[in-house]
């Protein structure tokens, strides 16, 4: 049995639309199956009551004072409210952000770098054990042309064709020259890993995020490559032709591994790279956060997984995509290979890690989106993160300001709309975390946010919390407690601070 919830308070709090499913199979009006199924549905008197409505929906509807009862439990759950045993016994890789350390850390990267972070923050919250894991880049043709750009404005020669121009490189080359590093490719190469990882590292940290574990690519061709293409040649899917090493397809295109100049290709490397996670590793699921131009790549990967005897449903792929920057009416275009665009750095500075990281989060990691610089600034309830923050700041205010108050709460006497309404939009959170780690869809959290941040606003407006009625104002604190606890917990899954004053 499916049981919704209603777009329309009138209509109760959730609604089961299973007398219209089953009417035409038992060739009996909708109605009369709603009736029926309701006679047979039992709910505690304190919880809610069952109406049936044409053309044959059940609806249910939570009562006050079982809403109401709700409270204190919230209160006193703290960090726990709305955490689940979901994933009790599994673990879980999340790998994100992933960013070639081949320059510092761009603005564009950063939206798959928050995906990652709060899929595995909603994971955890659901009771899996998380890993989250970096990967490395440190093999094939643009680690060479970045150790060879490197060397070219070490010698001040002109950067090789396809190479690497910004202003970092020539810091980088300063460096490495002061450490007396040779002035070959391949170790110039290797100590501009080591200084791009650091920077990425630091822009991360401020952004909010860590990595469990860095894995470099490098590690892969130390034996589980060939162990693999062995074991695909011995399934009949590897071949030669045209002087490259390819991956015979159940479909109608076979895919290169192994290039004729004998680097592998990045469906190799993924292929590597997922078996060391699965049958290594022994990660019961692993999440992968891809930029959108990956799309592609999903389908061969799988392919490749199943041949070799692994459930390709054990892999899920986040696809991430574009995000443009808006600043006043100028859209900014990013390349790092010509050194353009906007940084990490520089949009943490700009607008800080809060606002990067809501914004991110109000659209789907599948849709495009536009960062508005104008309105992650904006200190007014036209911001979406303000707006939230606020919300959680007139709470603590609110509590702060009735800190001193006696009574017990008179929790029947929080029977007006705005509370009701309040309770209703609070008790939702347990079940938002649960279908978003479900869905692997962390926008879920922004949108409950929102709603949320919304409804708290509104009670504030219209119901004063510290009054001469002591039982009221008891229960109206009760009721702020738990809100804020609610509000704080969803940001928090967001990695976005509650602050306590704006």
């Amino acid at each position: 049995m499916i049981v919704e919830r209603t777009q329309n308070p009138a209509h109760g709090d959730y609604s089961v639309t299973l007398p219209l499913k089953l009417a035409r199979t038992l060739r009996r009006p909708p109605l009369t199956i709603a009736k029926e199924l309701a006679a047979a549905m039992a709910l505690p008197a304190s919880f809610g009551r069952i109406e049936v409505a044409a053309p044959g929906f059940i609806n249910v509807s939570l009562e006050p004072q079982w809403l109401q009862a709700q409270l204190t439990p919230i209160a006193e759950a703290g960090e726990r409210w709305g955490r689940s045993e979901l994933g009790r016994g599994s673990n879980v890789q999340v790998e994100f952000v992933s960013s070639n350390p081949t320059g510092p850390m761009l603005f564009s990267h950063a939206r798959g770098a928050v995906v990652g972070d709060v899929v595995a923050r909603i994971l955890d919250a659901a009771g899996f054990t998380v890993q989250r894991e970096y990967y490395v880049n440190d093999q094939g043709k643009q680690i060479r042309l970045f150790g060879e750009s490197i060397r070219a404005r070490l010698l001040g020669e002109p950067t090789p064709e396809g190479g690497y121009s910004g202003d970092y490189v020539a810091e980088i080359a300063t460096e490495a020259k002061a450490k007396g590093i040779p002035a070959e490719a391949e170790p110039l190469a290797a100590f501009g890993i080591t200084w791009v990882r650091a920077r990425i590292e630091q822009d991360l940290q401020r952004l909010g995020i860590r990595h469990d574990n860095w894995f470099y690519e490098s590690t892969l061709y130390q034996g589980i490559n060939a162990q693999v293409i062995d074991k695909l040649r011995a399934l009949g899917r590897i071949f030669e032709k045209d002087g490259a090493t390819w991956f015979r397809s159940d479909s109608s295109k076979d895919e290169v591994v192994i290039r004729r100049d004998g680097y592998p290709t990045y469906f190799a490397s993924d292929i590597f790279y997922h078996v060391d996670k699965f049958s290594v590793r022994d990660f019961n699921r692993v999440v992968d956060v891809w930029g959108a131009d990956h799309q592609g790549q999903i389908g061969r990967v799988k392919e490749a997984l199943s041949v070799l005897g692994i459930d390709p449903n054990r892999l899920s792929v986040l696809l991430v995509q574009l995000v443009s920057v808006k600043r006043g009416e100028e859209t900014v275009r990013m390349s790092r290979r010509a050194g353009i665009g906007i940084s990490l750095a520089e949009m943490l500075d700009d607008v800080g890690p809060d606002a990067l990281r809501y914004f991110f989060l109000l659209r789907s990691a599948d849709a495009q989106m536009e960062f508005d610089v104008d309105l992650a600034r904006r200190q007014s309830s036209e911001n979406p993160v303000y707006y939230a923050q606020y919300a959680h700041a007139r709470l603590a205010n609110v509590l702060n300001f009735g800190a001193g108050a006696a009574g017990q709460p008179a929790l029947d006497q929080l029977s007006s709309e705005w509370e009701l309404e309040l309770m209703r939009v609070m008790l939702r959170w347990p079940d938002v975390v649960r279908e978003a780690a479900d869905a692997l869809e962390p926008h879920r959290l922004a949108f409950f946010t929102d709603e949320l941040a919304a409804v708290i606003h509104r009670f504030y407006k219209n119901c004063r919390v510290v009054t001469e009625n002591e039982p009221l104002t008891a229960a109206r604190l009760l009721l702020s407690r738990a809100a804020r606890t609610t509000l704080a917990n969803a940001l928090g899954l967001m990695g976005v601070s509650a602050p306590d004053r704006m």
